[in-house]
């Protein structure tokens, strides 16, 4: 019962508009007052749940995505993704789909994905004669692979709050999101050969060599992170240092195509991204306290497994739980609602915390595509120009190819627990 009424007080001061990290707060600090705890004890639980150094890697990653969303090395990335996939039928949509891989390892950000190619791929495919909404649709679910590929914010933050390696997360992405990237191509082809859309050019080995020489210098951001990780060099927040350091380098020195006044438009980015993320995780620190002093984990654990003792029942539940909640509460706030309380059911039904992980982000994926919230989805309809019920004729697709990938991850464990097993120790 006071689960319910805490999701419902949630839900409804989100619906009259209270920004999410005001409305955990609220919820935590009514928590409180009928607790037998001294408000003065409220400041010390908000501090210590921003306080954690793991936390360092979100701003530091989020340096990184405004550096490459303003020296416009999507357009690198793009000319490359076109040379290895153009030959195909609907070739310029396939390579939207490799565009977003290839960006969402550098970025770790469907926002940033979104923000710097989207305006590119739109009046592109567009001027091409793509349906627009199909353009839109596509970008944007496209845009959700960051999600998944290393480095990913939604990822560091779940885990924080699992107390998991978040080295062991980035590497367990890998597999699911080229998973979800082949799903979203294969929707495309067929959707292409239905449409019949053209071949753009044909495939030339110079031109893959060429565009790939001058995408070679931003591909090394992703390979030192995940290098670094894999080689004992870095610790995950380490890599994001990293990774700075690396993109500003690539767009001072060797692009130059980021002047000193972007560089003050790119600090400021960095800050705002980073405090609605930080003040979200700082104000749920309330809350969590709350609802670990209540029990409220321990008592839904058991509950849920007084319903039913099957594993497979649970994570069905589970994964139609999160479709839900996303589309209410955007990925890092459902995060922190949600895995302190989900984590002894987990415990209890023997699902690994990493795989729990790719499956959230991958919930996290369709929650941001679905309305009413669908942040990514409202996002690129601005930039397209279109409705959202214009969208969401193509879009609804797509989001079904991620429903499917959600679940396979929930019932296939080494999809996501196969490589950290083999290369972390």
């Amino acid at each position: 019962m006071t689960l319910l009424l805490i999701f419902g007080g949630l839900l409804l001061l989100s619906l009259i508009g209270i920004p999410i990290a005001f409305a955990l707060g609220v919820i935590g600090l009514i928590g409180i007052l009928v607790s037998p705890v001294p408000l003065m004890a409220v400041p010390l639980m908000i501090f210590n749940s921003a306080e954690t150094y793991t936390l360092v890697a979100i701003p530091l990653f989020m340096l990184m995505g405004a550096i490459i969303e303003k020296a416009g090395l999507g357009r690198i990335l793009i000319d490359f993704a076109s040379s290895l996939v153009g030959w195909m039928r609907g070739g310029l949509a396939q390579m939207n789909v490799i565009d977003s891989l290839l960006f969402g390892g550098i970025s770790g950000s469907a926002a940033a994905d979104v923000a710097s190619i989207g305006q590119i791929m739109i009046t592109e495919m567009t001027r091409r004669g793509y349906p627009r909404n199909f353009v839109a649709a596509l970008t944007s679910s496209t845009a959700e692979l960051a999600i998944l590929i290393p480095p990913s914010i939604p990822l560091i933050v779940y885990g924080v709050l699992a107390n998991t390696s978040i080295a062991k997360l980035f590497v367990a992405g890998i597999i699911p999101g080229c998973i979800l990237a082949a799903a979203y191509m294969l929707l495309v082809y067929i959707l292409a050969r239905r449409n019949k859309w053209p071949v753009h050019e044909p495939f030339s080995m110079k031109r893959v060599a060429t565009a790939g020489m001058n995408a070679a210098p931003s591909l090394t951001i992703p390979v030192i992170i995940l290098g670094g990780i894999l080689g004992g060099i870095f610790t995950a927040t380490e890599s994001a240092a990293a990774a700075v350091t690396v993109a500003a380098f690539l767009v001072y020195v060797v692009y130059r195509s980021v002047s000193w006044k972007e560089t003050l438009d790119m600090i400021v980015i960095t800050c705002r991204r980073t405090a609605v993320v930080m003040l979200i995780i700082a104000a749920s620190g309330v809350l969590g306290w709350y609802m670990a002093h209540q029990r409220i984990p321990q008592q839904l654990a058991s509950q849920l497994l007084q319903v039913t003792d099957s594993p497979a029942l649970i994570i069905i539940l589970i994964n139609l739980f999160l479709i839900l909640l996303g589309t209410m509460i955007s990925g890092v706030p459902a995060m922190i609602l949600v895995v302190p309380v989900i984590m002894p059911v987990l415990e209890r039904i023997g699902v690994d915390p990493i795989q729990f992980g790719v499956i959230f982000a991958v919930a996290i994926a369709v929650g941001s595509q679905t309305p009413p919230v669908a942040a990514t989805m409202l996002l690129t309809c601005v930039i397209a120009g279109i409705t959202v019920e214009e969208m969401w004729r193509m879009n609804r697709w797509f989001i079904a190819v991620t429903i499917v990938v959600q679940f396979l991850v929930s019932f296939v464990p080494e999809l996501s627990l196969a490589l950290p097993r083999l290369l972390i120790r």
